[in-house]
């Protein structure tokens, strides 16, 4: 029984805002194969600025909760990382930290913004440490789910995890779906598992592999820099893939400003399995109620 079923029933699954798309300046354009970013936003122009920042198989569609959820009182802007859903890639074979921090700054740019909040899952979470680290004092507020960081991880380790995401992608995208298990905790349901599916499907293998590539150099800045903004990370106490001894509790004992709580019954992906908790806890970190 998940988290919707517990609270009385199976909440109906809120539609997905359109795909947009922004254009990258052409200062930057040589490091793209293109010239275009895509993203999904929701909630009012003028209100504060809430970038969403997805995991490795993951997309603009995995927010489909917070959209339904907490776009009343934010802008909140999902992005498409580049190489994921109709954004167009990088150039690099394997991209470094600054890679994607300047392609998160190209993106806040092309839509004109300067300060914002975050929220970011996974791999996300290592593109805002990135960010963070290169334009310390952007981000208002952070909240992390997954939380992941390269440092203390053998290289041998980083090598094998490197193929073994290559074999997971080898057989295509609509394959790639088939790994939703493996992310979730043990109480979701069936129509949670297929959203997951129907998410990690939309993943380009090109884009997954250098985003891969990226996370087994270990390029990534020193341990909490630049993470001077209160820091909320949600941890699923059931999550294989960033398990919390070897990431959020790391950060937690060196960012100031952190806080971390931990879910039981909930793997990898908070956000999804325990929206309702877990939008609850992004309202209160970032100052406003959720919607009811």
């Amino acid at each position: 029984m998940d988290e919707a079923t517990r609270e009385g029933g199976q909440r109906e699954v809120p539609p997905l805002p359109e795909l947009r798309f922004a254009e990258i300046r052409a200062i930057s354009r040589p490091r793209y194969t293109g010239d275009r970013f895509s993203y999904m936003e929701a909630g009012p122009p003028e209100g504060r600025p809430v970038v969403l920042l997805h995991g490795i198989g993951a997309n603009s569609l995995h927010w489909r909760w917070q959209f339904a959820d907490l776009a009343v009182r934010w802008r909140l802007v999902a992005w498409n990382a580049p190489g994921y859903l109709l954004s167009d890639a990088l150039r690099a074979e394997t991209p470094s930290g600054r890679d994607y921090a300047d392609a998160l700054d190209d993106f806040l740019t092309a839509l004109g913004i300067a300060d914002f909040d975050v929220v970011a899952n996974s791999f996300g979470t290592r593109v805002a440490q990135c960010f963070a680290d290169r334009q310390p004092g952007r981000i208002g507020r952070a909240v992390f789910t997954g939380t992941s960081l390269a440092e203390g991880t053998p290289p041998e380790e980083r090598v094998h995890g490197l193929e073994a995401r290559a074999r997971m992608i080898a057989r295509g995208g609509y394959g790639f779906g088939e790994r939703a298990a493996a992310l979730l905790g043990s109480t979701v349901s069936v129509t949670t598992v297929a959203l997951v599916q129907e998410t990690l499907r939309a993943t380009n293998p090109a884009g997954f592999m250098q985003a891969a590539r990226f996370a087994a150099s270990g390029d990534m800045p020193p341990l909490g820099s630049g993470l001077t903004m209160p820091l909320l990370m949600i941890q699923g106490a059931e999550d294989r893939v960033t398990p919390a001894a070897a990431n959020a509790e790391r950060l937690a004992k060196v960012v100031p400003e952190a806080r971390l709580v931990t879910l039981a019954r909930c793997g990898h992906l908070p956000e999804v399995e325990m929206r309702l908790r877990v939008n609850e806890l992004i309202a209160a970190h970032l100052g406003i109620a959720a919607a009811s």
